[in-house]
């Protein structure tokens, strides 16, 4: 297999749902398919835009209650494209609130529950104990065991349906509030994982690259040009690992 000339990625609303420099983790999939001889064309989907014709990729950030109402009429439009795109082979990779607003809706504290787009077999239950900590979690998305590393910051409890499976295995941190950490949907994923996830992981994003690719029918291959990016990984990652003993308590 030859990789294809371009890959396109779709970013939902960068300037409302990014509140966790979730813009990192689209730069990251663009550089390193870049590095790995794959462009990347980034479709930057705003509110009131007309919807793309495909996708190859999808990441949705994060952001707080007051924008996911806001957005909910326009993101409305995707409720059936999404799951179009993923049973496709197309990953969505969807971060804190974008994760919740995908589900099928965000329980509150107060106030009205939002209806989510349940492409998530899942809910979110806001008003659980704040939890501000570095973040440790396993997965095997993508086949094979990878431990992932960043933040989390969020108050949500998130239940996993009947067909939810979760993301990950919380090793230290908070999670769903069960012991799992996020939810898969074939090679899709949502996570709490912050920081951005992606550039502390760059693992994690080669095997989201290596899905996008895969149902194109090509190979995603990294070289020298990705050791120094995965340099600077490293060295963030032992940050973290060495003051994971010492993380933020819950407030």
């Amino acid at each position: 297999m030859s990789a294809p000339a371009t890959l396109t990625l779709v970013q939902l609303y960068p300037e409302q749902l990014g509140t966790a420099g979730d813009g990192g983790n689209v730069v990251t999939l663009v550089e390193r398919a870049r590095r790995a001889g794959v462009e990347v064309t980034v479709h930057e989907q705003r509110p009131g835009d007309e919807l793309p014709v495909t996708a190859d990729l999808v990441v949705v950030g994060s952001g707080p209650l007051s924008t996911l109402r806001a957005l909910r009429a326009d993101l409305e439009r995707f409720r059936s494209v999404l799951p179009d795109w993923a049973d496709a082979g197309v990953p969505v990779v969807a971060i804190g609130g974008g994760m919740e607003v995908l589900s099928h809706g965000v329980v509150p504290e107060t106030g009205d529950d939002l209806e989510g787009l349940g492409f998530f077999d899942a809910r979110a239950h806001r008003g659980a104990k704040r939890r501000t900590n570095y973040f440790d979690v396993d997965t095997t998305y993508g086949g094979g065991d990878l431990k992932v590393l960043g933040f989390e910051d969020h108050a949500t409890r998130f239940e996993l349906g009947p067909t939810g499976a979760p993301f990950g295995r919380v090793v230290r941190g908070g999670g769903n509030g069960d012991g799992g950490e996020g939810i898969l949907r074939g090679a899709s994923f949502g996570t709490q994982l912050k920081g951005p996830v992606l550039p502390l992981n760059p693992a994690l994003a080669d095997r989201v690259l290596t899905a996008a690719l895969a149902r194109r029918g090509a190979d995603y291959v990294t070289g020298e040009g990705h050791a120094k990016l995965d340099e600077f990984a490293r060295r963030s990652r032992e940050v973290i690992t060495t003051n994971l003993e010492r993380a933020f308590k819950a407030m």
